[in-house]
């Protein structure tokens, strides 16, 4: 694991931590108790989305609470929604709040004179709307599940109120590709990964990334001084990485 850290401007310094997919903690809490941020973003795909067989989600994801649970302890830290956490029930929610993390789900708080905001993927929003049509279904579905399309779009309705709201903008969005929704609003900026640097680079360009396919364009580092994209903490794929290791990003 590589540390990356861009110096873009904004008031505090964030600890960007995408793609943990109940990995090891360890590596990573070293690395944050060595730099200290002032606040910790994590946007999404923080588990590994297979439904369980029993029990809750959270508690058979692994190190995944506990990973959530050390981020907090060093520095405030902010949850948003990936494509992997679609199925998460309320209780899951309230596993995750448990561990002291703030969960954004659409939705922003007030902290300190930023405004951070969290948009869930469209998977999420996809399931959500296939689930309020199956109010007998067991807790998690484990069969007759909605589309896993790439193309689904998050719920961006929200975003109207929270771009009014004063002061300095930081959106939490796990999918870089939705940066054709939010390019044109006032949100100064955007915290995503999912793209797993493109799984293989060649001459420092990601070869495929899921929302994007081949050869594709936003996989990481800074676009426009406002969308920040890591590589991600670990590697969920059955292929390996190519000349792409995953990667700390710290935003001064």
């Amino acid at each position: 694991m590589v540390e990356t850290v861009y110096s873009i401007g904004t008031p505090v310094s964030i600890a960007l931590l995408p793609d943990f997919h109940s990995g090891r903690p360890e590596p990573v809490l070293e690395s944050l108790r060595l730099h200290r941020p002032d606040l910790i973003a994590v946007p999404g795909d923080f588990v590994v989305g297979s439904v369980p067989a029993q029990g809750l989600k959270m508690l058979h994801s692994g190190t995944s609470l506990d990973f959530l649970r050390g981020c907090a302890g060093v520095a405030p830290t902010f949850v948003s929604l990936g494509n992997h956490e679609w199925m998460l029930a309320p209780e899951d929610i309230s596993l995750i709040e448990e561990t002291g993390c703030t969960v954004l789900d659409n939705s922003w708080v007030e902290h300190d004179s930023l405004v951070i905001g969290g948009l869930p993927s469209g998977r999420v929003s996809e399931y959500r709307k296939w689930r309020s049509l199956q109010p007998s279904f067991p807790r998690y579905p484990y069969n007759g599940t909605p589309s896993r399309s790439a193309r689904l779009v998050p719920d961006t309705a929200w975003l109207r109120a929270y771009v009014q709201t004063p002061g300095y903008h930081v959106l939490l969005c796990h999918h870089p590709e939705y940066w054709r929704y939010l390019k044109y609003k006032n949100i100064e900026l955007i915290l995503s990964g999912h793209a797993h640097g493109g799984q293989w680079r060649i001459r420092n360009h990601g070869i495929y990334a899921p929302g994007q396919g081949f050869w594709p364009e936003l996989t990481s580092g800074v676009l426009e001084n406002r969308l920040v994209i890591s590589r991600g903490l670990s590697n969920s794929e059955l292929i390996p990485r190519l000349n792409n290791p995953t990667e700390m990003v710290y935003i001064q």
